[in-house]
C-alpha cells in the first residue's frame, strides 16, 4: 500500500462497525474508517444497498483525491471489496483482504466446532445449526447465529491465545460502544443469501493481498487463498500468528504495506 494514497476500509459484519479501528490507530495510517451505514435494512434489498453505498463512497474518494482508492477490507468486508473490484475494475488501486471470508456458512459452522456446546443449555443452538446444516439458507443461519453470539467466549475464540490484553481491551469497547448491531447483520446476510452465485471471473486488479491468521477461527487459510485467488489471479497470500482480527492483533507494520 501506497502510505500517502487515499484507502477505503470495509469492515466485517456485516453490521459491525469501525469504531475499534479509529480507537487504535485514528489518523496513523491514510485509511478512511468508514462505518458501513445500518439503516440499509430499511431497503428491499439490504446487501445490494450496502454495496451500493461503498461504492458511493469510494467514488467520493476517488472524486476527492483525483487518483485510484486503495482498498481495505476485512472479513465479510471482502464481499464488499471483490463487488467494487468488478463494478470498478480498472478505478481501484490496490486490495489488502484481512482474514476474508467467502462462505459464511462454512465458516460459523467451523467455528461453532470451537464453542464446545456439550452442555445441555446448548441444546435450541444445536438444532439450530443442525438445521442448517440439512438445509442451508439465510433464515436458518440467522436463527443459528444470533444464540451463538451471546455465549461467553465467543469473542474470545476470535483472537489468537497470545493476544490477551487486546482481547480485554475490544471486550471492554463492545461493552461501552456499538460496535455490533444484530438486526443488521441478520436483515444484511438473509438478502446476501438470496444473491445469485458470483462466477469466477477475474478482476483486473493488479495488486491484491490476502493476510490471514493461522489461529482464525471462522477459516480454512487453503480453501480461502485458493477461492480468492480464482477471483484475484494475481493476490499473495500472506500468513500471520493471529486470530480473526488480524489488523487489531498485530502491528500495522505487519498487515499494512508500505512503499
Amino acid at each position: 500500500m501506497d502510505s500517502d494514497a487515499p484507502t477505503l476500509f470495509l469492515h466485517g459484519g456485516p453490521g459491525l462497525s469501525a469504531i475499534a479501528e479509529r480507537a487504535l490507530y485514528g489518523r496513523a495510517l491514510p485509511i478512511y474508517w468508514w462505518d458501513q451505514p445500518r439503516s440499509v435494512v430499511l431497503f428491499a434489498n439490504p446487501f445490494a444497498a450496502l454495496v451500493d453505498a461503498a461504492q458511493e463512497e469510494f467514488e467520493r474518494l476517488a472524486r476527492v483525491y483525483s487518483q485510484p482508492v486503495n482498498i481495505v477490507a476485512h472479513s465479510f468486508g471482502a464481499h464488499l471489496a471483490l463487488r467494487l473490484a468488478m463494478r470498478l475494475p480498472n478505478r481501484l488501486g490496490k486490495i489488502l483482504l484481512l482474514a476474508p471470508v467467502f462462505d459464511i456458512g462454512d465458516a460459523f459452522i467451523r467455528f461453532a466446532s470451537r464453542l464446545g456446546l456439550e452442555d445441555q443449555s446448548y441444546g435450541p443452538l444445536l438444532v439450530a445449526l443442525d438445521e442448517f446444516r440439512r438445509s442451508s439458507d439465510g433464515s436458518r443461519f440467522a436463527k443459528a447465529v444470533a444464540p451463538m453470539a451471546g455465549i461467553a467466549n465467543f469473542i474470545d475464540l476470535c483472537w489468537s491465545p497470545g493476544a490477551g490484553e487486546r482481547r480485554r481491551w475490544y471486550v471492554d469497547l463492545v461493552t461501552h460502544q456499538p460496535l455490533v448491531d444484530l438486526n443488521a447483520f441478520e436483515v444484511v446476510v438473509k438478502d446476501f443469501w438470496l444473491e445469485a452465485p458470483i462466477l469466477m471471473s477475474t478482476t483486473a486488479v493488479d495488486s491484491v493481498h490476502l493476510v490471514l491468521g493461522k489461529g482464525d477461527p471462522f477459516t480454512d487459510i487453503d480453501s480461502e487463498s485458493r477461492i480468492w485467488t480464482a477471483f484475484f489471479p494475481n493476490a499473495v497470500s500472506h500468513v500471520v500468528d493471529s486470530g480473526h482480527f488480524v489488523h487489531l492483533e498485530k502491528a500495522a507494520d505487519v498487515w499494512w504495506k508500505t512503499r
